[in-house]
């Protein structure tokens, strides 16, 4: 009986420190988070199998990659875990096209020439930084890898030093510093006299552009429709405009003045913001809310500056009028967007957005017309029709520190546009003159038939 009670006790004993042994692979968190991988005595193929069935990443292991490992990894990437793992059983870790390859010490970076990656951390200043990576990751080597740190505008490149040298000058050239561009705008209601129902001919103000002076050309001729640019002389525009303000034609509804970066969009508006109520039902629940419309004159920007300093300007000129009739709003508008191409200073006119305004006269016999119900015998109301054109000046100027680097740049260019021209005309000559010798050909043939290793 006592030998049973042994028995039975001392298979207890088996069964309870087999239970309380821990599990020799442990994972937690992954699934594009931080790793943790606790790992106690187990065969380094069977650590890499669960770990990539785990993650769904490609981990092929080299002939001869064999013993057990014991690593505690805490709050690690995907790519560190797989490369300490590695480095723990006394192996390497290298990144192929896309997936893992465990090899051994001697093995690893024979299809690179140098065999050994190094670490820069990049400032993206201008850009999007998860854009930039986008673009840098194409670039690299099987062996790179790139961490992004988005809220302090850094990227974190590992690979061979030739690509890390690459990827550096790709970032010089994506992450320009942008131009700085001052628009000076004019946006002026010039009244229409009844025979420019069609608009001003300007012609008659400017003159032709053909004839020698910079005028305007390529206008709507008289009597037609439509919205119209062109290029004038500021000092011609000028003299115009002040005849127009000598007539009382001319009234400056704004001045603006935009300090903007390229490739950004600015705005102004002149005019009213009228509130209306909006109401949305969802599920069962009601709320209101107020919304505004927009109208008057509103001009949107959008300039940049090409490398010979010009400025590519889009412009987005609108002229609307809105009303809210029993909590509908409605607007009529007239609105075109146009792009150009400048020479920095150019002045740009923008015209043809023509509307009518409608005012009503009430004239009659003084205290007599405003006898209710008889008051109409004695006074008389009229309608004037009052038609106007709003006409937009547009002077854009490139801050003076981007000239000087476009200067630079042209310059740069240039020199060495020559120096490719006086190697290759070297060349030319020396084929002329001296043919390649027979020894110098047979060992170019044989450089050309040996097989190259990509990177």
């Amino acid at each position: 009986m006592s030998m049973c009670v042994r028995s039975l006790l001392a298979a207890t004993f088996l069964l309870w420190t087999s239970g309380a042994r821990a599990a020799p692979i442990e994972f937690s968190g992954g699934g594009g988070k931080l790793l943790t991988v606790v790992v106690r005595e187990t065969s380094i193929q069977e650590v890499f199998e669960m770990l990539s069935r785990r993650e769904r990443v490609n981990i092929l292991i080299s002939n001869g990659i064999k013993g057990n490992v014991s690593v505690n990894l805490y709050d690690v990437t995907l790519h560190q875990a797989i490369r300490q793992i590695a480095e723990s059983a006394g192996y390497v870790a290298e990144r192929r096209h896309g997936s893992y390859m465990i090899l051994q010490r001697d093995q690893a970076g024979k299809d690179s020439a140098h065999g050994n990656t190094v670490v820069r951390a990049l400032k993206v200043y201008y850009s999007d930084p998860v854009k930039v990576s986008e673009i840098l990751s194409k670039h690299l080597s099987r062996y790179g890898e790139l961490t992004v740190f988005e809220d302090r505008r850094l990227i974190v490149l590992e690979d061979l030093p030739d690509f890390v040298q690459r990827a550096l000058q790709l970032l010089e050239e994506i992450d320009r510093e942008p131009a700085q561009i001052l628009i000076e705008a004019k946006i002026l209601e010039i009244t229409l006299t009844e025979d420019e129902t069609f608009g001003i001919d300007w012609t008659l103000f400017l003159g032709d552009g053909e004839t020698g002076e910079l005028g305007v050309q390529g206008f709507v001729t008289p009597g037609a429709l439509g919205f119209f640019l062109d290029y004038v002389k500021e000092d011609n525009l000028e003299v115009a405009l002040n005849a127009l303000e000598e007539q009382g034609r001319v009234r400056t509804l704004s001045t603006p003045t935009l300090l903007t970066v390229e490739n950004q969009e600015s705005e102004v508006v002149i005019g009213d913001r009228l509130g209306f109520r909006v109401t949305t039902t969802i599920n069962q629940v009601t709320s209101e809310s107020v919304e505004f419309l927009e109208s008057g004159v509103i001009l949107k920007f959008k300039a940049s500056v090409d490398r010979l300093g010009r400025v590519l300007l889009e412009v987005h000129p609108e002229v609307s009028t809105g009303v809210i009739n029993d909590g509908l709003p409605s607007q009529t508008t007239a609105e075109v967007t146009t792009t150009f191409l400048a020479e920095d200073g150019q002045t740009i006119l923008i015209g043809g957005l023509i509307k009518d305004r409608v005012t009503e006269n009430h004239a009659g016999i003084p205290i007599l017309k405003n006898i209710p119900y008889l008051g109409w015998l004695f006074s008389k109301r009229t309608q004037i029709v009052v038609m106007t054109e709003t006409v937009i000046v547009v002077t854009a100027h490139v801050l003076k520190e981007h000239r000087e680097r476009v200067a630079e740049r042209k310059t740069r260019t240039l020199g060495q546009a020559e120096i490719m021209l006086r190697e290759l005309r070297h060349e030319m000559e020396d084929r002329h003159i001296r043919p390649p010798h027979p020894a110098a050909a047979n060992e170019a043939d044989a450089g050309a038939e040996s097989p190259s290793v990509a990177p």
